[in-house]
């Protein structure tokens, strides 16, 4: 990463930061248009046209959900409603184009049609911590009849969706939206429980984004390549099963707190979260199928690949929470 990169990454931390402690609407839609702007600076490329094409399709998304997300923060500020019922339609409407902001379903179309166009570094940035700032802005209103039908939905299309996919970066896609039901649910319950939540996602995603960066991975058939190195291909298979939640992998954890959390008041949710993992599982495996397929096939060829220290200590974390997972159950 040169020094570019650093400096605009940097930058995104510190508006992910300053929305969190924002204390009015105005500052929260300030940091957001920062963090847009900045966002488009780390994923521009002038070698590659179809860049220029994602760099134009996300402006234009995020400046129609800020122009709505102004326009009734304004509402909302100088106190234009009298009515009850008015004002919480706005902020479920508030809440909606944050929605369309970050991706979720059911205004997830636009993400599918872009996500061809940047590289695996800025597809790990897109769905880890493009998510925090309008899911930190929900949080300060939850109106739980709205997050119960987003939640559904976001299991319907994220766990359908991927199931006929050979992109692995629309997988992924579809992978994140099907987490954004988690995410809702964990927020629903505790900031810090999201977070938490979060923190396991990514480390899990930025392992995958990785290997698939480094081998320049970006459909199934693709993976045939690195089947001869077996230690890399049990990588992909620990952290493709972890995030799926699979006992007794690391992201297994996160998702069972929230279920024994959730199983008290919302049983029937609860279930519809669980069996959508099962679709999900289903198409991780099928990004599996060259590891586990019988047949022999070697290359002519061989890549040199070395780990850095960061992409070791994380892979570490995963597979060694498998021991930290099975205590838990067991004391559980």
């Amino acid at each position: 990463m040169n020094n570019s990169k650093t400096l605009f990454f940097n930058l995104l931390i510190f508006s992910i930061l300053f929305i969190s402690s924002s204390n009015s609407w105005i500052n929260c839609w300030m940091g957001l248009e920062i963090n847009t702007l900045i966002f488009l600076a780390l994923t521009y490329n002038k070698k590659f046209l179809i860049n220029s094409e994602f760099s134009i399709k996300y402006y234009l998304i995020q400046s129609i959900s800020s122009i709505n997300f102004l326009f009734f923060i304004l509402i909302i500020n100088y106190n234009l409603i009298d009515s009850s019922n008015i004002y919480n339609f706005i902020l479920m409407n508030l809440n909606l184009t944050l929605l369309m902001k970050m991706g979720s379903a059911p205004f997830h179309f636009w993400m599918i049609s872009i996500i061809e166009g940047i590289s695996w570094n800025n597809t790990f940035i897109l769905l880890t911590l493009q998510k925090i700032p309008p899911m930190i802005l929900i949080s300060y209103y939850l109106n739980m009849k709205m997050l119960i039908m987003v939640i559904i939905l976001n299991c319907f299309f994220g766990s359908i969706g991927g199931l006929n996919q050979l992109n692995i970066q629309k997988i992924m896609i579809y992978s994140s939206i099907y987490n954004f039901s988690w995410m809702f649910s964990s927020i629903m319950i505790s900031e810090n429980l999201f977070f938490f939540f979060i923190a396991v996602y990514m480390l899990i995603f930025f392992n995958l984004t990785y290997l698939f960066s480094k081998f320049n991975l970006f459909f199934i058939n693709q993976l045939y390549l690195i089947k001869s190195n077996k230690f890399i291909m049990l990588i992909i298979f620990f952290n493709l099963m972890s995030l799926g939640g699979l006992p007794p992998f690391l992201g297994f954890i996160s998702k069972w707190i929230i279920s024994i959390y959730m199983i008290q008041t919302m049983n029937s949710l609860v279930l519809i979260l669980v069996l959508s993992s099962l679709i999900n599982l289903f198409y991780y495996i099928q990004l599996m199928y060259p590891f586990l397929n019988i047949q022999k096939f070697e290359n002519k060829w061989s890549f040199n690949f070395k780990m850095n220290p960061i992409m070791m200590i994380s892979s570490y974390i995963s597979l060694f929470s498998l021991i930290l997972s099975s205590m838990l159950m067991l004391i559980y």
